[in-house]
């Protein structure tokens, strides 16, 4: 089968709201072996939403909707469904006593506006909404079936788990699974990282690689389709195999892992605890270490204004062993800006040897303080990864990267 997602709503156009609806249901119809094909946002007009529904009837078996189900004048996916099947609305008459058995519990009246949450397209089987007014429907056709939802987030999700997905896998018999799992590559650019795995992109079937950049690591999406969960698992391992060969230790963490959730547990590790001392960084170390529930953060302090030395790097340096006397931590990690040449310097003083290093630095304050701590935490990573490995007698593998 094949399915499109049309997200509905003038607010998702202008940028007004994040439209966390779509990934949503992008992550979920995934999850379940059900291949999306496009997702389609427009506002609240009849006539283009319409359009946009015949449209997607034209190419997919399962057309999916999110929002235009509440009971104001611009709620219009009713009656754009309606139009497009060819059928008139209709009151149902269930769906009208449990609004007003709704509305009573809240002790609210049930104006004239909301009983409009009581019409669906004719012959269109509702879809029960636990947690909300707006009630969803699937209405069917020969060219295939319309899946509406409610724009209310915490709703469309319910609904969807709870009845849409089971109500998709019995009526088109899906049995297959679409499993995938990320991998996390920092302190290099996507164009590298495409260098070292590009082959794989192109050539593989299923599983398949894709390549992804984000702001503080390349993400590198393992799918694989398969009968059930432990062929598609065995399927990505193979290829997750290959990757990590290919390329060693650049390869930060899976899924959700953060630079500051591996530097911590590396610290951990090594038994070692950390002081901060930022200057460009603003603080930000500080507030993502303490996000993440770190054990080794003992203290930290932020430094606006040039340290007093005769170089950036003697700064950087003497912050961070001012770093470890004070919060008597066994590492300390500095940050400094260089306003002369813009660039920063970060320096990282372990018990063991002391790391310098330099990276330019944007004209937009904020990103340079998140690209600066991002840069320190990956150097943080590596120096950590090098003494682990030294303890266990294996040199970890970084490549030409860096």
């Amino acid at each position: 089968m094949r399915a499109e997602i049309v997200m509905i709503g003038s607010e998702l156009l202008l940028g007004q709201n994040t439209d966390t609806n779509a990934r949503f249901l992008g992550e979920t119809l995934a999850r379940h072996g059900i291949p999306l094909y496009r997702k389609t946002t427009v506002g609240d007009n009849l006539e283009r939403l319409g359009a946009v529904l015949e449209e997607a009837l034209g190419r997919a078996d399962a057309v999916l909707t999110s929002g235009g189900l509440g009971p104001t004048e611009d709620d219009l996916t009713r009656e754009a469904v309606a139009a497009v099947l060819g059928r008139p609305l209709e009151l149902r008459q269930d769906l009208l006593d449990a609004l007003t058995e709704r509305f009573a519990r809240m002790r609210r009246p049930l104006g004239e506006n909301n009983k409009k949450q009581a019409w669906t397209p004719a012959g269109a089987e509702p879809i029960p909404n636990a947690i909300g007014t707006a009630s969803g429907f699937i209405a069917e056709d020969p060219r295939g079936v319309i899946i509406a939802m409610p724009g209310v987030p915490r709703e469309l999700y319910r609904m969807t788990e709870d009845h849409v997905i089971p109500w998709l896998r019995q009526r088109f018999a899906l049995g297959e699974v679409l499993r995938s799992r990320v991998l996390k590559v920092s302190g290099v650019g996507e164009s590298r990282v495409d260098d070292w795995i590009g082959d794989l992109i192109r050539t593989q079937q299923n599983p398949t690689v894709g390549v992804l950049a984000s702001p503080e690591a390349v993400r590198i999406r393992i799918t694989a389709r398969a009968a059930n969960e432990e062929e598609a698992a065995a399927a990505i391992a193979g290829v997750e195999a290959t990757l990590r060969e290919r390329l060693q230790d650049l390869v930060m963490g899976v899924e959700e892992d953060t630079l500051e959730g591996v530097v911590d547990g590396l610290l951990g590790q090594l038994g070692w605890t950390l002081a901060l001392a930022e200057g460009p960084t603003g603080g930000l170390l500080a507030q993502r270490f303490t996000a993440c529930g770190s054990k080794a953060l003992v203290g930290g302090a932020v430094y606006p204004r040039a340290h007093a030395a005769p170089t950036p790097e003697a700064a950087a340096a003497a912050l961070a062993e001012e770093a470890r006397e004070r919060w008597s931590a066994d590492c300390g990690l500095a940050t400094v800006h260089d306003p002369a040449t813009g660039v920063n310097h970060g320096c990282f003083v372990t018990p063991e040897e002391t790391v310098h290093w330099e990276t330019g630095a944007p004209p937009d304050s904020g990103l340079l303080q998140r690209r600066a701590a991002a840069a320190s935490l990956e150097r943080v990573r590596r120096v950590l990864l090098t003494a682990l490995g030294a303890r266990n007698g294996r040199a970890p593998r970084f490549g030409d990267g860096f």
